[in-house]
């Protein structure tokens, strides 16, 4: 006869290791590709860097933008979400703006699903525009564990505020 203190043991070990299962499974259960339209919305520099010159390495600023769902360049579709994007630069563009600029992006994507973690280097022309490619480090909620690349395009002459942001996604 099962004594009762080891059937409750095994119900609970079994329920422990199907919750340490299920929390270690990526979300995603599939390769995930979507656009988002990026407006500027803030910029704030740190520190003692002010944008009263040109930006040398070490020098950060941050920068909260809004996302809308890609239709195109010049429209905006339904409000999705939000980023916060630290730049640190690694270097800078020269007292002329006459060399790219290296930066390490962090960037935290607030989607209605979950958050995504975007951090790398990326090295910016002084004139732009310019397009990067930067990796997926991590994620919450449907895009807990996800990893991929996101590939950001300016859009228009630069001067618009704007970005394309073409993610893509790997469970």
């Amino acid at each position: 006869m099962w004594n009762y203190r080891i059937v409750i043991a095994l119900v609970s070990a079994l329920v422990v290791s199907v919750a340490l299962w299920a929390s270690a499974a990526p979300a995603l259960e599939k390769p995930r590709t979507f656009s988002l339209l990026e407006v500027d919305r803030t910029e704030a520099p740190l520190g003692d860097f002010a944008f009263d010159r040109p930006p040398a390495g070490g020098d950060q600023f941050t920068e909260t933008n809004t996302l809308y769902r890609w239709t195109g360049p010049t429209s905006k579709g339904a409000l999705i979400g939000s980023d916060r994007v630290l730049l640190t630069f690694m270097t800078g563009f020269g007292k002329r703006f006459t060399h790219r600029a290296a930066l390490l992006v962090t960037a935290q994507v607030n989607l209605p699903d979950g958050t995504l973690v975007i951090e790398g280097y990326s090295n910016v022309p002084p004139d732009g525009p310019h397009t990067f490619k930067l990796p997926v480090v991590g994620g919450t909620g449907v895009y807990d564990n996800a990893r991929g690349y996101v590939v950001v395009h300016d859009v228009g002459d630069g001067s618009l505020g704007r970005s394309k942001i073409d993610f893509h996604l790997v469970p």
